[in-house]
């Protein structure tokens, strides 16, 4: 785990079946899961039971509440995953888009609030 990074009330992180790396000012809030080999960039918001499982999520991206990422997916920087979606088994998400959906499928590109948000979602973590 890098600097700065948060791990809230009854969130799961299991290294059992691959090392897990979390960069710096991330957060993984309550209940949320983290398992299987996993790679979370910085500057990244898991938020409330977000599920994690096998896959590569870039900087600056915010996992909405109850989102599931499965096994291989590939989500690159600046992206929004909204609440509720999944995004499917080896799935590559290139940057700066709003992912929603079961399965999860780019609705637009991000905008600058877009941007605004991610930040001040991880910052809200490190007490800024």
């Amino acid at each position: 785990m890098g600097d700065g990074v948060s791990v809230w009330a009854f969130a799961s992180i299991r290294g059992d079946e691959g090392q897990i790396k979390i960069g710096n000012n991330s957060n993984v809030q309550e209940n949320a899961v983290i398992h299987g080999k996993t790679a979370i960039g910085e500057n990244v918001t898991v938020a409330h039971g977000a599920i994690i499982h096998g896959a590569k999520i870039g900087n600056n991206v915010l996992v909405g509440i109850n989102c599931t990422i499965l096994d291989g997916a590939e989500i690159d920087d600046w992206n929004i995953i909204a609440a509720g979606s999944v995004v499917t088994p080896n799935t590559k998400i290139s940057e700066g888009n709003l992912i929603i959906g079961i399965p999860g499928k780019v609705a637009r590109l991000l905008n600058d609030e877009d941007k605004k948000m991610i930040k001040e979602a991880y910052e809200n973590y490190l007490g800024k």
